[in-house]
């Protein structure tokens, strides 16, 4: 009879360590996995602007230069200038105007391609500064013609930084210059399989 209370008393205490080592499994696990993702976001910021000095030891000067053919018509320096301003409260200037970043690519086809950035900038209160309302805006997430540059913007640079070494396969309607950056997707269905 001793011997089956050992014996109990051993397969008790293994189910509880167990249950311990689940637990402290699980104490370690969720602080790794955001010090995981906090390390992969540092890297993903600090490598590029590492690699910014090599490039800018080049020869070529990558700042601030358009080939205005290529461009939507009107003030192709003023455009660039308001979106600078614009867009600088969140990327440096230095990466804006650095047309081989995400960055500066990404505010590049805001203004050269991006039609309905570019009729924003056209339309541009002379009095007030403001760009005109959007459309389609937010009522919450307001519908200032600077939110939605900044958005497109943002999207832009997305874009760019994720398909500089492999391009996308399926591009998803991203930067369709014509259409609202809500409607930058494809719906999936069984049929499109």
């Amino acid at each position: 009879e001793e011997n089956n209370d050992l014996e109990g008393a051993h397969s008790n205490s293994s189910e509880n360590n167990e249950e311990v080592g689940k637990s402290d499994y699980r104490r370690w696990f969720v602080p790794l996995m955001w010090l995981l993702a906090a390390a992969g976001i540092t890297l993903a910021i600090a490598l590029p602007l590492s690699m910014r000095g090599k490039s800018e030891n080049a020869a070529q000067d990558n700042t601030a230069s358009f080939n205005y053919a290529d461009c939507l018509p009107g003030e192709v320096d003023v455009r660039f200038e308001l979106a600078k301003s614009i867009l600088s409260s969140i990327t440096s200037p230095d990466l804006l105007e650095d047309e081989s970043t995400p960055q500066g690519k990404a505010i590049r086809w805001i203004v050269c391609d991006d039609s309905i950035s570019v009729q924003l900038f056209e339309n541009q209160d002379t009095v007030s500064g403001n760009l005109p309302k959007q459309k389609h805006g937010f009522r919450l997430g307001g519908d200032a013609g600077e939110v939605q540059v900044t958005r497109r913007y943002i999207l832009a640079a997305f874009f760019y930084s994720t398909s500089q070494v492999n391009p996308w396969i399926d591009s998803l309607n991203f930067l369709s210059p014509d259409l609202h950056e809500c409607n930058w997707h494809k719906n999936y269905t069984r049929s499109n399989f």
